[in-house]
């Protein structure tokens, strides 16, 4: 193994060692009798409830389900963000309009609208992403915006003055410098993205890991209820590490092409 892979292990362990102590705790409290099954059940029952949905494939649809309406909302707002945060650090009439609806929308918890949006768009999938995809523009939008409003004025005049167009020095100076921040808001957005996603599931739907976790807290079924939160806390530290991990692989070739 070489000394870059035994570094990468290391630090990954390093990393789960904390959690690996806070589940020891846990177990240990339950078993001890410190901690009785009333008031939480213990990490091995979690872990055995958790095992019987992978096994049994109850849990798959359901995470299918959930992935599809955060993943619709997700690509729209990250689409429309990029674009729209671009437009307002260059067009300063898009700023003045966009700019008071931001700081209006930003403030206000996102599930606080899930209700609203129901009576308006339904009680369908496409309400769920409506949410979700307002919830993670946001800060994508103000990501975006602060990255091209940032660009070094130095480099602008230097393409300029050799004959650039606005067009290149959009794709080839703008988004390049940009795209730190820009990362840093769609890495955001992931979160915000589930954060939303489960809570939209728990007022209305039938299917969904929000679904899941409400179903089984409403009928007393506590470690069944947290192996489903458990699982969805792993889930998405999974498309976080995986996130990271493109967008080093992207930034070094974008280091490389340049």
């Amino acid at each position: 193994m070489s000394s870059r892979a035994r570094s990468y292990w290391a630090g990954a362990l390093a990393r789960l060692l904390p959690l690996a102590l806070v589940l020891a705790a846990w177990q240990a409290a339950s078993m001890s009798g410190l901690l009785p099954k009333a008031v939480l059940p213990s990490f091995g029952e979690v872990a055995a409830s958790l095992g019987a949905m992978l096994r049994s494939g109850e849990i798959v649809p359901h995470t299918l389900a959930s992935f599809a309406r955060a993943g619709a909302g997700f690509g729209v707002a990250v689409a429309g963000g990029i674009v729209l945060g671009i437009l307002m650090a260059q067009v300063r009439f898009v700023e003045r309009a966009v700019e008071p609806v931001l700081l209006l929308i930003y403030p206000v918890p996102k599930p606080a609208l899930i209700p609203l949006f129901m009576i308006w768009l339904g009680i369908g999938d496409f309400s769920k992403v409506t949410v979700i995809a307002l919830a993670c523009l946001v800060p994508v939008v103000i990501a975006t915006f602060n990255g091209a409003r940032g660009v070094d004025e130095m480099l602008l005049w230097s393409a300029r003055a050799r004959g650039t167009s606005e067009r290149r020095i959009l794709w080839r100076v703008v988004l390049p410098a940009a795209l730190p921040q820009i990362a840093a808001g769609v890495r955001t957005a992931i979160a915000v993205a589930i954060i939303v996603l489960v809570s939209s599931e728990f007022i209305s739907a039938e299917t969904g890991l929000g679904y899941l976790i409400f179903s089984y807290g409403g009928v007393g079924a506590d470690d069944a209820m947290l192996a489903v939160v458990i699982y969805l806390a792993a889930l998405g530290y999974l498309l976080d590490r995986l996130y990271l991990a493109g967008l080093r692989r992207l930034m070094a070739w974008h280091a490389f092409a340049h």
